[in-house]
């Protein structure tokens, strides 16, 4: 089972998508708490939109079912819930106590330092908190969620 990625649209809806072996349901939680469940499609695919869910840090888990109801699959990951407001307005910029960035389509490192730091180079920071998750500087993923360095934030 795999969770490929974590999109918000232009009003902040959330959506997530990604690939299970054989069939059965996905079920997803956020802090152990049913949100929503949906089928896996006949070629391994699903895709779940994600109630209203208020702004903030959660742990998401997703679990494949069979038939029976018995889990042949989880994946578990941190989950920010971003604020649409702040989405709509620019979505590369966080709220100055942020210390979080979930990325989406279109974006870029350059793009994510300059939003917030006001200065794109300050991209080889971002990569630095995140060497873990960034194997290439120049191909991130939507639904990564990435640790801002400590900085001095761009005046808004």
């Amino acid at each position: 089972m795999r969770l490929d990625a974590i999109t918000y649209d232009v009003a902040g809806a959330v959506t997530l998508a990604g690939r299970a072996p054989g069939q059965g349901d996905v079920r997803a939680t956020l802090d152990n708490r049913e949100v929503t469940s949906g089928a896996v499609g006949p070629g391994g695919e699903w895709s779940l939109d994600l109630p209203d869910v208020d702004p903030g840090t959660y742990t998401l888990r997703l679990e494949q079912l069979a038939a029976d109801g018995s889990v042949t699959g989880r994946i578990e990951t941190p989950f920010l819930r971003e604020d649409p407001d702040r989405i709509r307005d620019n979505p590369m910029l966080v709220d100055p106590g942020a210390t979080v960035i979930t990325v989406q389509r279109g974006f870029t490192l350059w793009g994510i330092a300059e939003a917030n730091f006001g200065d794109g180079i300050r991209y080889v920071q971002i990569f630095e908190e995140n060497r873990d998750l960034i194997r290439d500087p120049d191909l991130i993923f939507p639904g990564q969620i990435f640790a801002l360095p400590d900085l001095p934030r761009a005046a808004p």
